[in-house]
């Protein structure tokens, strides 16, 4: 479904809903775990002995929402590393 057909048909609280009950009660399947998974088990045998990856070594974390000030800061400070290396 587009995103046009999604905001007529489900207004912005309904979706926020979604959102939370997905994010934190994880109702629906995880890619992300399932690739983890498999990705372990392949790279089992591999590994030393006691050191096979876990499966949320290759999930990644997703971070809380932040507060305006936090993001504003994290913004000047990937500018400021952009800046020393020469990145506009």
């Amino acid at each position: 479904m587009t995103v046009k057909e999604l905001g007529r048909r489900m207004d912005s609280r309904e979706l926020s809903e979604w959102v939370a009950m997905h994010r934190f009660f994880d109702p629906l399947p995880d890619p992300w775990r399932q690739t983890g998974l498999l990705a372990s088990a392949a790279l089992a045998p591999y590994c030393p002995k006691g050191r096979t990856p876990k499966t949320e070594d290759f999930v990644p974390v997703e971070r809380p929402p932040q507060h305006e000030t936090q993001i504003i800061d994290a913004i000047e400070k990937a500018k400021a590393r952009m800046a020393e290396k020469g990145i506009q």
